[in-house]
């Protein structure tokens, strides 16, 4: 029996030595975060078109993984959903548009840089859009997909416990952007 329990300890030592020289950031994760979506649209044709834009709430989940490339540097992706944001609306004399927000998406790729032992910047860039109610004088278009496309961001992260952090992060697409404070937990 101590021959079993002192091969089991030399076998475990080397994967908790590994396990506490994983550097900070590293490793998978998910969380939530919440924040404000800014999104609008164009009436009219390029010459005199006039924008409406609006902001409103959105939240949402978030999970990725982040590998180290060097003491510093980590490298990984990241899927994010949210729902929420707002509605913007055109009011014209016996008519209006109008865009609402129901949920986004994007799909990144990811490098952060470690700053001391506990803050981490990032960049980030990929694909990702928005869906929207649209409606034109009480009628629902089906078609009020937002258009997807590139996405590219940035942010800054801070732990605040072992495996708990906090981040801000901006994003923008072609006609929306985000500004998110979001809970990571690593696993």
């Amino acid at each position: 029996m101590r021959l079993q329990f002192a091969a089991a300890l030399l076998i475990c030592l080397p994967a908790t030595a590994f396990a506490q020289d994983k550097p900070a950031f590293a490793g998978p994760y998910a969380g939530l975060e919440a924040g404000v979506l800014i999104h609008g649209f164009r009436l009219g044709d390029n010459v005199s078109s006039r924008k409406y834009v609006g902001a409103g709430l959105a939240g949402g989940g978030f999970a990725g993984i982040m590998l180290p490339a060097s003491e510093r540097l980590l490298l990984g992706g990241e899927v994010a959903v949210q729902a929420g944001g707002g509605t913007v609306r055109s009011q014209e004399i016996f008519a209006f548009y109008e865009q609402k927000a129901r949920w986004g998406y994007s799909v990144t790729a990811r490098a952060g840089y470690v700053l001391g032992d506990r803050t981490m910047v990032f960049v980030e860039a990929g694909y990702g859009g928005y869906r929207y109610d649209v409606r034109l004088a009480n009628v629902i278009d089906d078609d009020g997909n937002g258009p997807n496309g590139l996405v590219g961001g940035i942010g800054i992260e801070r732990q605040i416990g072992r495996n708990v952090a906090v981040r801000l992060r901006t994003q923008a697409g072609s006609e929306h952007g985000r500004v998110l404070i979001g809970l990571p937990i690593r696993f």
